[in-house]
């Protein structure tokens, strides 16, 4: 390890980290604070900030940072949306090995030499990360990330379990071999969200391997507010549809349980309205006992200690699913534009894939 910096390590790292970022002046800073203190891989790093024109301020922090850390560069993405932020710092970078990283995030002060420690430890695999820690600051913050890490939440998605280590489908914050964007291509600059998706799926299918690990940790802070969690999930559901459409391919199991499962819901309460006299009260069945599921769930919970969050928790994974499932019937009825939307679907670029 080497936690000095030398002429040697910026002229070519070992390592580039890429953030994405536009109006990010809440979290920028503690993410860039959290890469620069990081514990060195032997040949160095260097952070690449794609930012999208930020006019929140984000800019003026970075400036401040920049003449602070050598190390650290800011190059502009005038399209401002996340696949060609993501692009921008591919083409920018020097290192051998390239972190694709979220704005709101903190990574561990080992997270980026843990990962090239795995890449060397498993030469079969092009890409390695962690599994995703989410954490929020309100109570209902809070409660969204416990829904975000819960099989009730988000299925069987390995990347979601705070302990999985193992081969999984993506990594959220994942550190790439440099060459795999030369055999599958960069992202798809045509996908507002779940460009990741479609990149692993093409990585995937030529027969790339990722690999997780607990011991690279990062935290994700997620969305704090009913609305713009509603938000996020619906993007990742609408455009789920494209990159569905794009590959041909049919969805996974839990990519489908959500939009069928409140297709049904609605389906149940429409027709237990129409129902005659006592038997319109079949039309509050089902959603009551989706509730009490979700609820129990909250209770029965790993660590689940205040109330407050308890009773919010059903709201937000009620969230999660009605805003995904919603998304996808719009991408279905909508038939999905996948041409570029400048300004548009970069606001928090981390962009992992839905549910």
């Amino acid at each position: 390890m080497n936690s000095k910096i030398t002429s040697t390590d910026l002229e070519r790292p070992l390592l580039s980290a890429i953030i994405p970022c536009r109006n990010e002046r809440s979290h920028i800073e503690t993410c860039v604070r959290s890469l620069l203190s990081q514990d060195r891989p032997q040949g160095g790093i260097e952070v690449i900030i794609v930012d999208g024109l930020s006019d929140d301020g984000t800019r003026e922090i970075l400036k401040a940072l920049c003449k602070e850390h050598s190390e650290l560069r800011v190059v502009d993405n005038p399209h401002r949306i996340t696949p060609c932020a993501m692009n921008v710092g591919i083409r920018a970078a020097r290192g051998r090995y390239i972190a694709i990283l979220g704005a709101h995030c903190d990574y561990a002060s080992d997270y980026l030499l843990v990962c090239a420690a795995l890449l060397d430890e498993h030469p079969e695999v092009g890409c390695v990360g962690g599994p995703i820690i989410s954490v929020g600051k309100s109570l209902f913050g809070q409660a969204v990330a416990a829904a975000m890490s819960h099989p009730v939440g988000i299925g069987n998605a390995r990347h979601r379990h705070p302990d999985f280590e193992g081969y999984a489908e993506g990594a959220c914050f994942p550190v790439f071999r440099k060459e795999i964007f030369e055999t599958v291509g960069l992202y798809d600059e045509r996908l507002v969200r779940n460009q990741d998706d479609e990149l692993n799926y093409r990585f995937t299918k030529q027969g790339g391997k990722v690999f997780l690990s607990p011991r690279a940790c990062a935290t994700y802070f997620v969305r704090e507010t009913a609305t713009s969690l509603f938000r996020q999930y619906f993007e990742y559901g609408y455009w789920r549809v494209a990159v569905l459409k794009k590959h041909r391919v049919p969805a996974s199991f839990r990519q489908i349980v959500p939009p069928l499962f409140m297709s049904l819901m609605v389906a149940s309460v429409v027709v237990g309205l129409l129902l005659p006299g006592w038997w319109k009260l079949m039309a509050g069945v089902v959603p009551v006992l989706y509730g009490a599921a979700l609820l129990l769930a909250g209770v029965m919970r790993k660590g689940a200690t205040d109330w407050r969050v308890t009773i919010r928790f059903p709201i937000a994974a009620a969230i999660l699913h009605g805003a995904y499932a919603w998304g996808v019937l719009q991408g279905v009825l909508r038939g999905v534009d996948r041409r570029p939307q400048s300004g548009h679907g970069n606001k928090g670029a981390y962009s992992e894939s839905g549910p």
